[in-house]
């Protein structure tokens, strides 16, 4: 089971846009797949029209099975784990010894997807913590702006500790860079400055050779419940994402 936890403690990344979008597409190409959202937000959960308000969500991970919560979507082979708005203040899961693999163990139990999307939250708190200790890598959404990179030390920094202390066996999957503007064929320079900055960050051939644009879709999908890639399908994020998965997917293979 591929198991990708998608990070970025700045917000307004397109974190869970990524997610969804990602894990709908991945399910349209016959893969089973299952979200677990483990932002208090809830935005991923409510993207697909469930109730972020999941109070089982903490005794299940306490337990170690999230196959009782496990609900379908409208997307056939795609299923979730709705997020608890409650959980991040929920002192039952820092109080428990070795909290952080509490969602590894419950992953190692979980039969059905091949691959699980994780989001994330927006910070690099307990919770995410958690979700990349159970993660096998990391998709790094970065959107195209002036400030946006101001997390990327603290992240990489975080992901140097998990992989020394509990996870040595994360790498990652990509970093992605989204809300990109196009000004007819050519990026915007503070695309252009932004890319170039993270090939520095991140030397090591870990920056994706595609990228997600600008959409106004994006912002519209969640009010009608479904990802982008259904919602508008055949449409320039679909085209984007699409793309971010056959690299995703070439990437695992190349480094399988």
């Amino acid at each position: 089971m591929r198991r990708t936890a998608v990070v970025n403690p700045k917000g307004g990344t397109g974190k869970t846009t990524s997610t969804v979008n990602l894990a709908a597409l991945a399910a349209r190409a016959g893969i089973a797949t299952r979200v677990i959202d483990l932002d208090e937000q809830g935005s991923t959960t409510q993207w697909f029209g469930a109730d972020p308000r999941n109070d089982d969500l903490a005794p299940a991970l306490l337990k170690g099975s999230l196959d009782e919560l496990v609900v379908p979507t409208s997307i056939p082979g795609l299923d979730l784990v709705p997020g608890s708005i409650e959980l991040a203040d929920d002192t039952r899961i820092t109080k428990e010894p070795g909290h952080q693999m509490l969602l590894r163990e419950a992953l190692d139990h979980m039969k059905g997807p091949e691959w699980v999307f994780i989001d994330c939250p927006g910070d690099l708190g307990p919770l995410t913590i958690m979700g990349l200790t159970a993660a096998s890598d990391v998709l790094i959404p970065v959107a195209a702006g002036s400030l946006e990179l101001d997390e990327i030390p603290k992240l990489k920094v975080t992901l140097e500790k998990v992989r020394a202390r509990l996870n040595p066996e994360l790498t990652i999957a990509g970093v992605l860079v989204t809300r990109v503007d196009r000004y007819g064929r050519n990026t915007s320079a503070i695309a252009r400055d932004v890319i170039k900055r993270l090939r520095v960050e991140f030397p090591n051939g870990e920056l994706l050779s595609v990228y997600v644009q600008e959409n106004v879709r994006h912002r519209e999908a969640p009010a009608y419940r479904q990802p982008t890639v259904v919602l508008d399908p055949g449409g320039r994020g679909e085209t984007d994402y699409a793309q971010v998965l056959t690299e995703l997917r070439r990437r695992e293979t190349t480094h399988a």
